[in-house]
């Protein structure tokens, strides 16, 4: 009932029939940190109905600044394992834990029964591997990345190739410094986009918002 009630507050935004919808979908998102955190928290009160939390890394001090249930409660534990224990508090929504790294050999089985996918990660690697699951998978994936004061977000179907258009063959560079307005920004639009994608919204499939906050400018490029 409680899930029910909140999700009143949805309705005239999306319609009735749309909020079953999301409450039909499972998302799994990938990494738990910065960006999965908020993404974690906004889709429970969306309702989407099941989520899928992937991580392998422990909150530690450094998080601190920017991920929303890193406090002094959950330092030493599991991003997905703590995630999934806030999650659970306020909201109905189903939630499946997994503790470990995605990789080549696991990213197709972690996508199964999915219907759309947060790629919420720091490791360009990992996000290709990611996107190739999601093609074999025939399901679609919401990317985004923050670094400094700024972020960006694409939305890739299977087929795009959309991943190799945003990084290219770019060496991996060390972990850039994040601000954590800047995280909850790009983690909105993330949740955005997963709301229009499952809801059959236009969306920015095939291009790329940039978002400075510095200067509070914002452009799309073409991902053609």
């Amino acid at each position: 009932m409680a899930d029910v009630l909140s999700e009143n507050r949805n309705i005239g935004a999306i319609t009735e029939e749309e909020q079953e919808i999301l409450r039909s979908k499972t998302v799994l998102i990938a990494g738990c940190g910065g960006l999965g955190g908020f993404c974690a928290d906004m889709l429970s009160r969306l309702g989407i109905g099941c989520l899928v939390l992937c991580d392998c890394d422990e909150f530690e001090p450094s998080n601190l600044n920017r991920q929303l249930y890193s406090n002094v409660t959950t330092l030493g534990i599991n991003k997905a394992v703590a995630t999934s224990r806030y999650i659970t508090q306020h909201s109905l929504c189903k939630v499946r834990t997994y503790p470990m790294r995605i990789t080549k050999s696991n990213a197709y089985a972690l996508t199964e029964n999915c219907d759309l996918v947060i790629d919420a990660l720091d490791n360009v690697q990992t996000r290709f591997e990611l996107e190739k699951a999601c093609e074999k998978r025939g399901i679609p994936m919401i990317t985004g990345g923050i670094s400094h004061w700024y972020g960006q977000v694409s939305v890739i179907f299977p087929g795009d190739n959309s991943l190799e258009k945003i990084f290219g063959t770019a060496p991996v560079k060390k972990r850039p410094p994040v601000l954590g307005f800047v995280a909850a920004n790009i983690a909105s639009c993330e949740v955005a986009e997963a709301c229009k994608t499952l809801l059959g919204y236009p969306s920015l499939r095939h291009k790329l918002l940039i978002i400075d906050l510095k200067d509070f400018s914002a452009k799309i490029l073409p991902l053609n």
